[in-house]
């Protein structure tokens, strides 16, 4: 009796719990994946901006004030 009733609690796929979880840890290491490599474009593109000549930033319309402001942010704000 006790067998059947063991039985009747597994889920008729006994492989469907561990591959939802797999999944599920997938979908993290996906969106972990996709912040890093947002937050190392961003580190990139600050430390180039910090680099612009000042006669490029103006051609762009940005002052230096400007440039140095977004350049100074952290990586993981936008």
């Amino acid at each position: 009796m006790s067998q059947l009733i063991h039985r009747l609690r597994l889920p008729a796929d006994r492989n469907a719990e561990p591959r939802r979880l797999l999944v599920a840890l997938a979908h993290v290491g996906a969106g972990l994946a996709a912040s890093w490599r947002t937050w190392q474009r961003r580190a990139r593109q600050r430390r180039e901006l910090r680099d612009i000549a000042d006669e490029v930033l103006r051609d762009v319309g940005i002052s230096r004030a400007q440039a140095n402001y977004i350049a100074s942010k952290p990586f993981w704000r936008e």
